[in-house]
């Protein structure tokens, strides 16, 4: 929604960003979150808050330099890096918050949605577990939501396509809200948890989450009460329905589908993270579903706020340079010799 100023017939290139303006819903969920958290009875322990200033500092100092060296593809990766790595914190503050609210939990309902559609989570499972080869990539497919971020951030900073960088901060906020609230009202652990399988039996099946450890262990220790503590934010992702990993993968893949170079590689790397959440997140195939869903709403509910945000930016700014006075606006004219 570029705009040109009527006085000077220039181009603002910044009419077309928010720039400094998302840091607002940024720094908004996390005090949502931090808020969320603590008034559910969480505490963190032992957080070293001198490496996260340090951190804040070094990010900090590092993004002056490169505007002050107009080196705008690193200012931009840093400042959009800096805001996913803050959401990401938020939203596992938030996550912990929704499983305190101990709603019934729906893995019945969701057992018997796979199985009417014909899937069988054991045969799934053994597919993967025979081979070593096999295990490990689709660990490593499960680990990639943790760089591939990284990746679309990069390379669309290099492209310098700011609009698409502020979309995906706001389709990650999005779609985390909603996958979070979802899972406030309807938790869900595991298939095997459901139906009481010993972690001997599921210890074969290798990569699947065992119940007596990990996310569906603090899950389950969360709705009873005893844990409340977390240390140096050290927390695990406990969301089952919807799967925010598969929404991840399709909002990972959406960002970066006008970059060519990358939109097949993006496309394979995150449909091996989609086929891999079912065994290494513990997750059903109606959690996908939902996943999906989740996506189609974030991604067009991000356009629109970005649009709706850009639109009120433009008032102000506009407001503001009413207010210079008119000797400044002017641009300066050659001197004639």
């Amino acid at each position: 929604m570029a705009t040109t100023d009527l006085a000077t017939g220039s181009h603002n290139p910044n009419d077309d960003a928010l720039t400094g303006v998302l840091w607002a819903p940024v720094l908004l969920f996390l005090a949502g979150c931090f808020a969320a958290f603590h008034w559910s009875g969480f505490r963190h322990v032992d957080v070293n808050w001198a490496g996260y200033g340090g951190m804040a500092a070094i990010l900090l100092s590092a993004y002056l330099v490169t505007k002050g060296l107009r080196i705008q593809f690193v200012q931009l990766f840093i400042n959009c890096w800096s805001q996913n790595l803050v959401v990401a914190i938020a939203a596992t503050m938030l996550t912990y918050a929704a499983a305190t609210v101990g709603r019934p939990l729906i893995d019945d309902q969701l057992l018997r949605a796979d199985q009417l559609i014909g899937y069988d989570w054991r045969a799934y499972a053994g597919f993967f577990a025979g081979s070593d080869t096999m295990v490990r990539f689709v660990s490593e497919f499960y680990n990639s939501i943790f760089y591939l971020p990284n990746v679309v951030i990069l390379a669309l900073a290099i492209k310098k396509d700011v609009k698409t960088l502020e979309k995906f901060i706001l389709a990650a906020i999005i779609s985390l809200l909603l996958t979070i609230g979802i899972f406030a009202l309807v938790p869900a652990t595991t298939a095997w948890t459901h139906l009481h399988l010993s972690d001997t039996e599921i210890s074969s099946f290798r990569n699947l989450p065992l119940s007596s450890d990990g996310w569906i262990d603090e899950l389950i220790r969360i709705r009873e009460g005893s844990l409340r503590s977390l240390r140096n934010f050290q927390g695990k992702g406990l969301i089952a329905f919807p799967s925010f990993h598969c929404a991840a993968a399709l909002i990972l893949i959406w960002a970066s589908w006008n970059i060519r170079w990358l939109r097949i590689p993006m496309t394979l790397v995150n449909l091996g993270m989609i086929l891999a959440t079912p065994i290494v997140g513990g997750h059903y195939v109606a959690d996908l579903i939902g996943g999906l869903v989740i996506t189609i709403v974030s991604v067009i509910l991000a356009g629109w706020l970005h649009t709706w945000m850009l639109r009120h930016v433009a008032v102000v700014r506009r407001g503001a340079w009413a207010m210079i006075p008119a000797v400044q606006r002017a641009e300066p004219r050659a001197e004639v010799r």
